[in-house]
């Protein structure tokens, strides 16, 4: 009976703070930059400068995430961690996220009938570019000067350098930079 009442009381904390969320990016979205850029410097574990977040994004437990100077993460991403287990997601310097990149580190282990909740760091490393409508999962690190072409899903480490693509991403090839 206990262990029932715990999970219901969960439960309802865990909607109560979704439904506070959800009401604090709606009033967000409506505030200018600088504004929003204080409270994101405030809410997130660390936030670099020339930052770019654009309107319509949506972190879930901001505290366990990092971001880099002059990263960019337009209209629509969405980046979720874990409440109670110790992953985080990294954006180092100089990242991209185009339009409705979904970031998760957190998830469930299916390995479980009761689905237990499971989580595992993120890096995207310098100078990678994620393109629009990628989903990257947990326990994944793009390596340096890496792209994520558009509408792949990224299940596993992408060496630096690379261009990957498809679902689940794969190299295609290796990124060649002109100087």
């Amino acid at each position: 009976m206990i262990s029932f009442l715990k999970k219901k009381l969960f439960l309802q904390t865990f909607l109560f703070y979704s439904y506070t969320l959800n009401i604090m990016f709606f009033v967000l979205d409506l505030l200018p930059p600088f504004i929003r850029f204080f409270i994101f410097k405030f809410g997130l574990k660390s936030l670099g400068t020339k930052v770019l977040i654009d309107y319509k994004v949506f972190f879930r437990y901001m505290s366990k995430i990092h971001i880099g100077n002059n990263v960019s993460i337009n209209r629509g991403c969405e980046i979720f961690t874990s409440a109670n287990i110790g992953a985080y997601v990294i954006l180092k310097d100089h990242v991209t996220l185009s339009p409705n990149v979904k970031i998760y580190s957190a998830g469930h282990d299916y390995n479980k009938l009761e689905l237990p909740d499971s989580a595992g760091d993120i890096i995207i490393n310098e100078h990678s570019w994620i393109g629009a409508n990628s989903v990257i999962l947990q326990n994944v690190t793009i390596g340096e000067g890496s792209i994520v072409s558009a509408n792949s899903v990224v299940t596993k480490d992408v060496p630096p350098f690379s261009i990957v693509a498809g679902i689940p991403a794969k190299v295609i090839k290796k990124r060649v930079i002109n100087v």
